[in-house]
């Protein structure tokens, strides 16, 4: 019955979203401070013990930023190419294939009841090596260089991951035995939030969305589905554990699409940019509903 509950709240407000687009185009600005929130209620259930035990193992966490860079950009390239899509349109789903994870994954995880130390990790150790890979299959895969905003990109990780966490970790400690009950309440939170931003992402791009085609909407809908399965596959290939396979399955499917409609408007075209806002739209919807499968096998 939770589950329903949550998928009512996201279809409604992504509903909304579409329809409505007046009504949450003033939320823009508040997308950051919601994603800070849940962050912050994901720190609340963790301890240093979950960190400990990814810091024996970092070999799982390049692994899956390996994954990261390999499955996503070289299946963004087959995709693009089998179905002929036009130059403009190519080098965006390219983009987004290249770009790292994005700490939309880190909610994901926390709802699909995966490891979130390893999910956290992966993020923030895609997002460093990004300066290097993101660049470079696009290059090599669009034959255009790009310039990624490294610093910024460490500067908004900091903000938005590594320290609402941290602080989450610090308040779980003074609440002591209180915590068990404050938890009860927060996958509620990061819901709403997380429907609330979907819906602020759907108002903004509403007039990019009249110009999409159902190729593109096929196109990026498959290239997400495949990184999550094919994500799942190669985790339980290395022989990672369910909870961890689920995980990289959520990281590897889960992009940071935010950057790579940034960069493609800033490089190519605002048409370039149209698949990373569908993606950041699938990604969402279907990351929850994995979330839903995720948690019943």
């Amino acid at each position: 019955m939770r589950d329903l509950t949550f998928l009512l709240i996201l279809s409604l407000f992504s509903i909304g979203g579409i329809f409505f687009p007046e009504v949450f185009k003033g939320l823009k600005e508040f997308i950051v401070p919601l994603l800070v929130i849940i962050m912050l209620s994901m720190g609340i259930t963790l301890t240093l013990e979950d960190f400990r035990s990814i810091t024996k193992k970092p070999i799982v966490v390049l692994y899956g930023a390996f994954l990261q860079f390999t499955i996503m950009p070289l299946s963004a390239y087959v995709l693009s190419t089998s179905f002929k899509l036009p130059p403009e349109l190519f080098v965006g789903v390219v983009l987004v294939g290249s770009a790292p994870g994005g700490t939309a994954s880190n909610l994901i995880t926390y709802l699909s009841k995966g490891d979130l130390s390893y999910s956290i990790s992966m993020t923030v150790t895609s997002t460093l090596l990004s300066p290097l890979f993101t660049p470079l299959w696009t290059y090599l895969l669009a034959g255009k260089y790009v310039e990624v905003p490294f610093l910024s990109m460490v500067e908004t990780t900091l903000k938005i991951v590594v320290l609402p966490v941290a602080l989450g970790m610090i308040l779980r400690t003074f609440l002591g035995e209180r915590v068990y009950s404050v938890e009860r309440f927060l996958p509620l939170v990061a819901v709403f939030s997380i429907s609330v931003i979907i819906a602020t992402i759907f108002a903004v791009n509403s007039e990019s969305l009249k110009e999409i085609s159902l190729l593109v909407i096929a196109i990026v809908l498959l290239h997400n589905i495949l990184g999550f399965i094919l994500g799942y596959l190669f985790g339980l290939m290395a022989g990672l554990d369910h909870k961890k396979a689920k995980t990289l399955s959520i990281e590897v499917g889960m992009q940071n699409s935010g950057l790579s409609a940034v960069l493609a408007v800033k490089y190519f075209s605002k048409i370039s940019a149209i698949p990373s806002a569908v993606f950041s739209l699938s990604q969402n919807l279907l990351g929850v509903l994995f979330s839903f499968l995720f948690r019943r096998i």
